[in-house]
């Protein structure tokens, strides 16, 4: 079983503190030195637009500062990682900006706005194909943010939560064994919302899901698929004794692809695109990416613990 060494570690600490964004080495404190919940709130917080939305980058590959629905689903990710009080600022503006842009009529979220195209942006971001490309949005980013609402669910109206609940769990029934990997990771996040009822069906779904679309070598890794980790982020993870080989071969593989300067990279570009903002996207993703691993493999134990002098 392959340990990341504490040169390794501390390599990559360098990295994340001397190159990586103040939210992502605030959440590198929070994880491995104690650092507040607070600390990482007031990193996110510049993410964050008076109506409530994040935008700004927080999403590497879409420039605009204008505020999104895929981006708020990211500043989520980081609220619910760091346990953010229901009460807090961020979380309430946040739940107000998903009430405030839902879509009755379609019971949808747009996941991009028309202002995604003023800015550069990866390819698969462009506003007007988003309808198409992302399966008319009915499940990403819809059932993430249903999640949400259901975990921070002071202020939302209990009709609106009780409809579209029905709405996502009823579409992802009628959905077949095989799903697109970011609508599985979009459930997955889902599945996780702690006060949701009745899960089980859920990741029934989930395991039917990932068997047909999981990558199960390091050769499929090296390319953009679902990975194991996504789905079994730890060992209490639902899906981790159905994924268990998959899951060691996985955290094989990402100690292995550390690069030289002690991060993670994009496995993914569109330098061809915008160069110039590609070479700042990437950075950021370098930074992200670097202590989300970091993050799982303590999850894992494979940090080798340090030695006492």
């Amino acid at each position: 079983m392959k340990q990341l060494t504490q040169a390794a570690f501390q390599r990559a600490k360098n990295f994340i503190m001397d190159h990586g964004r103040a939210v992502d080495q605030r959440r590198f404190e929070f994880h491995f030195e104690g650092g507040s919940a607070d600390a990482v709130l007031a990193a996110l917080s510049p993410y964050q637009n008076d109506d409530g939305g994040f935008g700004h980058s927080l999403e590497p590959d879409i420039r605009t500062p204008a505020s999104s629905a895929i981006v708020t689903t990211i500043g989520f990710q980081i609220l619910r990682e760091i346990r953010a009080p229901g009460d807090h600022i961020l979380v309430r503006k946040g739940i107000r900006y998903f009430i405030d842009t839902y879509d009755e009529s379609q019971q949808v979220w747009h996941i991009v706005p028309p202002e995604v195209d003023a800015a550069p942006h990866a390819p698969w971001w462009n506003y007007e194909s988003s309808t198409g490309t992302f399966g008319r949005f009915l499940v990403n980013p819809r059932a993430e943010i249903v999640g949400y609402l259901h975990e921070f669910n002071d202020g939302v109206p209990t009709e609106l939560l009780n409809t579209l609940t029905a709405a996502v769990l009823e579409h992802l029934d009628s959905l077949p064994g095989e799903m697109e990997m970011h609508d599985i990771l979009c459930c997955v996040r889902l599945a996780e919302t702690e006060v949701l009822p009745n899960t089980d069906k859920i990741w029934e779904k989930l395991a039917q899901a990932a068997a047909q679309g999981v990558a199960r070598n390091a050769e499929q890794l090296t390319g953009y698929v679902l990975k194991p980790l996504w789905l079994v982020p730890s060992p209490e993870s639902p899906l981790a004794a159905e994924l268990k080989d998959e899951v060691e071969m996985n955290l094989d593989f990402e100690i292995g692809q550390q690069g030289e300067d002690g991060s993670w990279s994009p496995n993914f570009s569109w330098d061809d695109q915008y160069p110039a903002a590609w070479q700042t996207a990437k950075k950021e993703w370098q930074s992200q990416l670097t202590v989300d691993i970091l993050k799982t493999l303590k999850n894992f134990g494979r940090i080798e613990e340090e030695k006492i002098k």
